[in-house]
């Protein structure tokens, strides 16, 4: 295939170029957005402060890296053309080997999750000793040396990273060695979702072979026992299990499937697009799904709502106080004149002031500005 320059896809492609820029921008936005509130919800509430949330900061880590970082660049890249990044040498290879890092700690990430609900649900007995605090931030760690493994063996001369003409973006390079790209597909994807998915139907048999204990925890008196939480837990991680499969499993079946790079170019284009959509949409799984965080979303948006209208309350209490200066006259009689219509003005405003002035006390006192 031919190189693009600048504004090239879009011209002669724009069928694929403004929806695929169009989906990664929006997700793009979205996953910032979201990510960053996820941090300050961790950040804020001390119930929130455990072993399970080690796991969620590093998917958040990772994830962000694609939403903020990676997500824009591939937008650079439909745009600018693969000649812009022949300009700025170093440039696609260290993002595409970053987003790998990347990719790889978010899947892997996921799949210890799960092991980690699987443990706490059904062997209780072992979690204390495996999941302390220093173990699970290295096993988090770890991951990071899984992804950049797979990066630094490109030195040794097996795959690469780099603009990939079909998909038109910077990422990993599929053609170069393919068995490897095999070995890729299985790292990426296959292992971390057959662990994952075994892991979960454990949890859903031993739940199911303990229906009586279930029940007896879905009580109104017990609703926030600890192994309501986590089958609640369990129930979120399975969510973004589901998701993540859904967005990255057409990806792993198209690399090594295309072993001759056959395949149209809207299908590569918007596979590729679709399997970037998973880290935006982690944030939001949290909220809809799990009670515990969309309760801590509710009370930072609360907080958002009472600072913005307190400040509204503020600049409008401030500007009520404004003095109006009269305008006064070279003649006395018109100076009379003026001081009694200021008078009569000043007698309507104060009235107009102090309703609006109880209206404000009342607001404020109602959200505790």
């Amino acid at each position: 295939m031919s190189t693009y320059d600048r504004f090239e896809f879009v011209t002669e492609s724009p069928y694929l170029a403004i929806p695929s820029a169009l989906i990664v921008g929006i997700a793009s936005l979205i996953g910032t957005v979201g990510n960053l509130i996820l941090i300050v919800v961790l950040a804020t509430n001390k119930s929130l402060h455990n072993i399970d949330t080690i796991f969620v900061v590093n998917l958040v880590i990772s994830d962000s890296y694609v939403v903020c970082i990676a997500g824009p660049l591939s937008i650079v890249a439909k745009i600018e053309g693969e000649q812009f990044f022949d300009r700025n040498p170093g440039l696609c290879q260290t993002i595409a080997s970053l987003c790998t890092i990347s990719c790889v700690t978010s899947l892997m990430t996921i799949s210890a999750m799960s092991m980690n609900r699987y443990v706490f649900i059904c062997a209780h007995e072992y979690y204390e000793r495996i999941f302390k605090k220093w173990q699970s931030i290295a096993i988090c760690a770890c991951f990071y040396l899984v992804g950049g493994t797979l990066v630094m063996l490109n030195f040794a001369g097996v795959g690469d990273h780099g603009f990939d003409r079909k998909s038109v973006e910077c990422i990993w390079d599929r053609m170069a060695t393919y068995p490897y790209t095999v070995v890729f597909s299985i790292v990426l994807v296959w292992i971390p979702s057959l662990v994952t998915g075994i892991c979960y139907l454990k949890i859903y048999l031993f739940v199911r072979s303990h229906r009586r204990r279930v029940k007896a925890h879905q009580g109104s008196t017990a609703q926030n026992s600890p192994f309501m939480k986590n089958i609640r837990l369990a129930k979120t991680l399975f969510v973004i299990y589901a998701v993540f499969i859904t967005c990255w499993a057409p990806y792993a079946l198209l690399i090594v499937l295309d072993s001759q790079d056959t395949y149209p170019h809207s299908v590569h284009v918007y596979i590729t697009a679709f399997a970037h959509l998973h880290p935006s949409l982690n944030w939001f799984i949290y909220y809809i799904t799990n009670r515990k965080f969309k309760n801590a979303y509710n009370n930072l948006f609360y907080k958002i709502k009472v600072y913005f209208h307190c400040a509204v309350d503020d600049d409008m209490m401030a500007s009520e106080h404004t003095p109006t200066q009269p305008t006064v006259t070279s003649t006395a009689i018109q100076a009379d004149a003026s001081v009694d219509s200021v008078n009569e003005d000043s007698g309507s405003n104060m009235t107009d002031f102090t309703p609006k002035k109880q209206n404000l006390e009342q607001e404020s006192q109602e959200i505790n500005c």
